[in-house]
């Protein structure tokens, strides 16, 4: 590959100019690594973009089930609930079967909010029912649903790559309450609200050979959500321990065939919108490892990889180091 010739040529140049010397000696820093640029960053893109859409898919079917009281608990909701087609965009929320299934069905067929991607496939949810058979509402301590993706694809409009997954997600309301729409949001500054997502997801691009093929990742997070500045923001930890490492939030195989697993080493933050979107992270950190070089993954800076304390950062920075050196990278979001 060009990139790994180019750092071949910069590790075997200072070679040609180191000389012994009786007069005084000279440290050299070093920088050789096997793995090129772009087999990280794909690394470090899957890893971001996978949780981020099932985050963002999770967040609204909670946000779906405002949307009728026998399923919320809140007495301000509307009935049994009927078809709805405005309340996310390019997708119909079905409330109909909550009192004899239990369950809320969502059916994406169009654009997102921001008109930046496509999406299509179903998403349930099912509600679990105490001894009498009644719905367990979701703002209710305790409460679990069961989440269900089935043939749910969202595609980038602007690089037509598309996302395809199937798979499953428990969530837990520990703290009790709803996630609503931050502009009808009822939490007083400060509040929180939080949940536990326990998810398996199987997934494809559209950009793999001609032969299909799907990778199963496995998810554990806490995810809380506080009212802050006029903002809804997500906090997101891991919540596994593996090989006595603990806040692992992701692991699985990658698209190379190594196996992994994600630690959340600074909570990632994102904002929610008051159109249901998901930011992409204004910070937090990640260790990718399992992977030939682990990888460091810091979450909203600029462009030369520092922290972004106000507005929109531009992306996040990878590092691995192999063979003795290290290598960094900007990656736009």
């Amino acid at each position: 590959m060009r990139t790994y010739k180019a750092l071949l040529f910069l590790f075997l140049l200072p070679l040609l100019f180191m000389m012994p010397s009786s007069c005084s000696k000279t440290g050299y820093t070093i920088v050789n690594t096997t793995a090129d640029s772009a087999t990280q960053i794909i690394n470090a893109n899957d890893e971001l973009n996978i949780n981020y859409e099932v985050d963002q898919a999770v967040n609204e079917a909670l946000l779906a089930t405002s949307l009728c009281n026998i399923a919320s608990g809140n007495t301000g909701s509307a009935g049994t609930g009927a078809i709805l087609f405005t309340t996310i965009s390019g997708c119909i929320i079905d409330t109909s079967h909550i009192t004899d299934s239990a369950l809320i069905r969502l059916t994406y067929y169009s654009k997102n909010a921001d008109q930046t991607k496509g999406r299509s496939g179903a998403v349930t949810i099912q509600f679990g029912r105490d001894s009498s058979g009644k719905v367990i509402p979701w703002n209710q301590p305790g409460a679990i649903v069961n989440i269900s993706f089935s043939q749910y694809e969202v595609i980038v409009l602007a690089t037509n790559v598309s996302l395809w997954m199937n798979g499953t997600a428990t969530v837990t309301n520990l703290s009790g309450g709803l996630l609503k729409n931050p502009a009808n949001l009822t939490l007083a500054t400060g509040d929180s609200l939080q949940d536990k997502l326990n998810a398996t997801i199987v997934f494809t691009y559209n950009d793999n050979v001609a032969v299909v093929q799907t990778w199963t990742w496995y998810m554990n997070q806490l995810r809380t959500f506080n009212f802050q500045n006029a903002s809804l923001i997500s906090t997101i930890r891991g919540d596994s321990t593996v090989n006595n490492i603990t806040g692992i939030a992701t692991s699985g195989t990658t698209r190379f065939g190594f196996g992994f697993n994600t630690q959340i080493i600074s909570p990632v933050v994102q904002t929610i919108s008051s159109l249901y979107l998901l930011s992409e992270p204004t910070s937090g950190e990640k260790g990718i490892r399992g992977i030939p070089e682990p990888l460091t993954v810091l979450y909203g800076v600029d462009t030369h990889g520092n922290p972004v304390q106000t507005g929109a950062p531009y992306g996040y920075k990878i590092s691995w180091a192999a063979n003795g050196g290290q290598a960094t990278t900007i990656v736009a979001y």
